[in-house]
């Protein structure tokens, strides 16, 4: 193998279904600011509530801005390293409106060397981040940037789709590129902050004409790629809002990504019940609330192309946790009008 491409597609050819992940940033367990921290049970973490009743949804996104803190540019801050569980196909026109994909690709470089920079990631990982900065030194010079289409349009040379390419990892404990994986960057920009920050992901009110309601509330996390080799990824939450007798009510589940910067593991929570009190004539719901935001851009990698150097922009829409939150939802008590 003459350089970390070529090592990099052959571990590709025999790269198994389902390559596992690795946790690529070290996790930090700092507290939470909030009006009430969460507590730890014996069977696990308690779901993570405001106290407070809140009618006002100005009053709500303050909140959240202290519970899981989301940029409003999400530039660098909403990157994923490698290829990010994504929301929808997105055409480049729809994300055009948003976020120039030119631009983006400046932005997922100077993601890439800002990951490449910090000494808490792993060094192979490091240099896999180096490598969308600065590409391969004898793999040619670069033939301008390919933009693509849409987030289908993912196909690249030699016969694999931008996701399997992103997710190897190189196996051949031989090779100087033993550990990297392919250079590859989601950045994305929030589109509408009302909808896309901290979007509601369940919800239950009270009944009507009762003095006090009394709801279970819990997030399940599945699906959980975190164990030892590549990018960081993700995986599914689930939040769960019910009457403990019935069906459970309002749960949607939704896919997450970790930030590329430093991130706190998203954290499955016991059920607990969570008292609902009318506000004088008004009744209130329990309103979960995804701790992170929706970004809208592009999926940034190099190679591999046939001069092994370009890069490639692929749109596409992912939701990124918040890295200052451990935990997959905050419930919030909204007083309903």
């Amino acid at each position: 193998m003459t350089n970390a491409a070529s090592a990099l597609r052959r571990a590709a050819g025999r790269r198994a279904r389902g390559v596992k992940i690795l946790v690529a940033a070290t996790l930090i367990a700092t507290p939470l600011v909030g009006t009430a921290s969460p507590a730890m049970a014996d069977g696990g973490q308690q779901p993570q509530v405001d106290l407070k009743y809140y009618e006002n949804e100005a009053d709500i996104r303050a909140a959240m801005q202290r519970w899981a803190p989301a940029a409003e540019d999400g530039s660098v801050d909403g990157s994923v390293m490698g290829y990010p569980q994504v929301e929808q196909n997105l055409t480049l026109a729809d994300v055009k409106k948003t976020y120039d994909p030119e631009q983006a690709i400046k932005d997922a470089v100077v993601a890439a060397q800002k990951y490449a920079d910090n000494d808490k990631n792993t060094e192979p990982l490091r240099e896999s981040a180096r490598k969308l900065v600065n590409g391969w030194p004898d793999a040619g010079t670069p033939k301008g940037n390919d933009v693509r289409q849409n987030t289908k349009d993912n196909a690249l040379d030699g016969g694999q789709t931008a996701e399997q390419y992103c997710n190897m990892v190189n196996k051949d404990g031989a090779s100087a590129s033993f550990g990297q994986t392919a250079p590859c960057v989601f950045v994305g920009k929030i589109a509408n902050p009302a909808t896309d920050q901290w979007p509601v992901r369940a919800e239950r009110g009270a009944s009507a004409g009762v003095d006090k309601t009394t709801v279970k509330i819990s997030a399940a996390v599945t699906d959980e790629k975190s164990t030892t080799e590549g990018w960081t990824a993700g995986g599914k939450i689930t939040p769960k809002v019910g009457d403990g007798k019935s069906e459970v009510a309002g749960e949607i589940s939704f896919a997450y990504n970790y930030a590329s910067t430093f991130t706190r593991r998203v954290t499955s929570t016991d059920e607990i019940n969570l008292e609902l009190a009318p506000q004088g004539t008004k009744q209130v719901s329990a309103e979960a609330r995804a701790n992170g935001a929706v970004y809208t851009g592009y999926i940034v990698l190099r190679g591999p192309t046939e001069s092994g150097q370009r890069l490639v922009a692929i749109p596409a829409k992912a939701f990124v946790q918040s890295p200052d939150s451990g935990q997959p939802v905050t419930w919030i008590k909204r007083v309903k009008s």
